[in-house]
């Protein structure tokens, strides 16, 4: 219901009574699903953990044993499929052209980069949630939450898979849906293998700045405008 009303409310402003910019209401409508979809889910799973009662660190395995160990292998996780991750959207991206004739779509985050001049604020705010906001929360929700669950309730492999295609699907994009699946399995996998979610934490956030810094240098955002 959280994620639903901010979808409806980032619908609202795409109406021209707003007199906003496109470039403006892009970036709004981003912010809104910030605070409902990952901002919600980190407000339902405090109420959830309350009920059970647990802690943070002994739901998600944050205890600082061997903490450096699991950061360590998280980023080179998120490191190494990175070459891997370029090569499958690549194909997915000439895939959906040979097909539909049409350039692939970027990520709506990637296309918000590529608008020219954008300011200093803007670039920090969109900093924030790529490489900070997004891995918390969707590691909470998607590896820490859905995923124990499904396999708890005596499904681990449709745990890995059921997880791993909504976690691709609500990113609303073709061209990298193949890839973020697949990154979803290894996030499961250091998951399972470290038995914190600070690993695949580590791992979602490196791979979310390499691409977040590969597409400001792709659009030229050197010099970036003053916030006024």
């Amino acid at each position: 219901m959280t994620l639903s009303f901010g979808l409806c409310l980032a619908g609202l402003l795409e109406g021209d009574k707003l007199k906003m910019t496109p470039d403006h209401r892009d970036l709004a409508g981003m912010a809104a699903m910030t605070v409902f979809f990952h901002g919600g889910s980190m407000v339902w799973i405090w109420f959830f953990l309350r009920e059970i009662p647990m802690s943070w660190s002994e739901a998600f395995g944050l205890k600082p044993f061997r903490r450096g160990r699991t950061v360590l292998l998280g980023a080179a996780a998120g490191f190494l499929f990175l070459p891997a991750a370029w090569g499958m959207q690549w194909v997915s991206g000439h895939i959906i052209e040979m097909a539909t004739r049409h350039p692939a779509a970027q990520q709506e985050a990637v296309m918000v980069l590529q608008q020219p001049g954008l300011p200093w604020g803007e670039l920090a705010f969109m900093g924030a949630l790529t490489v900070l906001i997004a891995p918390v929360a969707e590691e909470v929700l998607f590896r820490g939450v859905l995923y124990t669950a499904i396999k708890q309730n005596g499904f681990p492999r449709a745990a890995c898979w059921v997880t791993s295609l909504l976690f691709a699907a609500m990113h609303f994009n073709a061209m990298s849906f193949v890839p973020l699946a697949v990154f979803s399995l290894v996030l499961i996998c250091i998951y399972e293998k470290t038995g914190s979610l600070l690993a695949s934490i580590t791992a979602h956030s490196l791979f979310n700045l390499s691409n977040f810094v590969i597409a400001l240098l792709a659009a030229g955002h050197g010099n970036p405008v003053p916030v006024r």
